[in-house]
């Protein structure tokens, strides 16, 4: 089992026993060692997702179905690779678009290469640094109240900000989606974010890796038919979701 995955079950185990477990549990669900088990635990300490206690440890408060941007990064970099180049043929010299906090969004941010006269207009920390050092890139930060889980900005003053802007395209992601529902989130906040660069685009773009298919979170973001694309790193599915959008 990949680090990554691990971990992602250690914390829904965690959320499903009252916010505590004992390393021998964890052990036994994850068929892991005790050593195993407790570096795991270390790491997600550090990332303050956890606190550990003598024997196990304990899922802090503060905690959402937003995991950390390092650890969203690293969960299915080969399907986000190909997600980003499909979708950055859609972007071309002289557009304003709008970008995401995503990891997925992120990762196409890294494919940008060599699209000049590009305005980008993001909520997201990291992609304003990584596009910083990119010549013929005008960066527009949508600034607000800093969460530092996922390094981006929320808030009212976030939302009037990006209302104000037309863009050519946005680019956005989501922790679910269906065809009969669309995409969705956990987080109220980030579904704001995400319906106002959807309301303030001409051209919108879900990006999607397949392990999100058929998830459905409390917060729905879009219909399908209300995007442009719905961009996976499936061939077959993204034809069969290419007839339920708008273009």
């Amino acid at each position: 089992m990949a680090i990554h995955d691990r971990k992602d079950l250690i914390l829904e185990i965690l959320r499903n026993h009252s916010r505590f477990v004992t390393v021998s549990q964890l052990s036994e669900k994850l068929f892991a060692s005790g050593a195993t088990i407790r570096r795991d635990l270390a790491e997600l300490e550090k990332s303050k997702l956890i606190q550990r206690t003598r024997g196990g440890a304990i899922l802090l408060e503060s905690i959402s179905t937003e995991a950390p941007m390092v650890l969203r990064e690293s969960r299915n970099e080969m399907q986000k690779q190909i997600i980003a180049t499909i979708a950055r043929d859609y972007i071309k010299d002289g557009m304003t678009i709008f970008m995401d906090s995503s990891s997925t969004v992120f990762t196409l941010a890294r494919n940008l290469k060599p699209i000049g006269n590009l305005t980008v207009i993001t909520n997201n920390l990291k992609i304003t640094w990584l596009l910083s050092e990119q010549k013929g890139v005008t960066l527009i930060c949508a600034g607000g109240r800093l969460k530092e889980r996922s390094m981006s900005f929320y808030g009212e003053s976030t939302i009037q900000f990006i209302s104000r802007i037309n863009a050519d395209a946005a680019f956005i992601s989501a922790v679910g989606f269906t065809f009969e529902s669309g995409s969705s989130d956990g987080s109220e906040e980030e579904c704001f974010i995400k319906r106002a660069y959807l309301s303030n685009s001409k051209d919108k773009y879900l990006l999607v890796d397949t392990s999100k298919l058929g998830k459905e979170f409390m917060y729905r973001t879009a219909p399908i038919s209300a995007y442009t694309r719905v961009i996976t790193e499936n061939r077959e599915i993204n034809d069969r979701l290419s007839l339920l959008t708008e273009k």
